[in-house]
């Protein structure tokens, strides 16, 4: 018997329809089929101010987040590639001032998806394409903050369930 369960938020980009009935056996012959095609940086932009020095050293103060998103999705059924885009952010605030701030673009692709329904392709996309773009981010984060002359813990990993 087919599992379904109705998720009521989709990527930004196409949201098709409001409620999104996930059929699990459908999501599952994706997982299996989708190939990981690329992964590139297409954009950042990264701002340092100078008070970041003193902001690093005051860890009681220091607030810091990151987040990312899905902010595009096309899906080519004929050939079978899905690309997304996701943004990523990073900031460090000391207070209300930003003191750092990260944000990046990533492109990814995914092949081998012929035939299948595009909803389901774009939930994967969504869903599987952040973990594997967040390690790149990762990376781009110490690099930078590196290259600053400042001495920060590298973001967190992602802990969240991809079902």
């Amino acid at each position: 018997m087919t599992e379904k369960t109705k998720v009521s938020t989709r990527p930004k980009s196409t949201a098709k329809t409001a409620d999104f009935v996930l059929d699990h056996d459908v999501y599952a012959a994706i997982s299996v089929a989708a190939e990981l095609h690329d992964i590139k940086l297409v954009a950042s932009e990264y701002a340092a101010k100078p008070d970041i020095v003193r902001v690093a050293e005051d860890l009681e103060n220091m607030v810091h987040g990151f987040f990312g998103e899905c902010t595009s999705f096309h899906f080519f059924e004929e050939s079978g590639l899905a690309m997304g885009q996701y943004r990523w952010t990073a900031e460090i605030k000391s207070g209300r001032k930003k003191a750092l701030k990260l944000t990046a673009d990533y492109l990814v692709a995914y092949a081998n998806l012929s035939g299948q329904e595009e909803g389901h392709v774009e939930f994967f996309l969504n869903k599987v394409g952040r973990f594997a773009t967040y390690p790149y981010f990762r990376a781009l984060f110490s690099h930078h903050t590196s290259e600053t002359g400042i001495m920060l813990p590298p973001l967190p990993s992602l802990n969240e369930r991809v079902d």
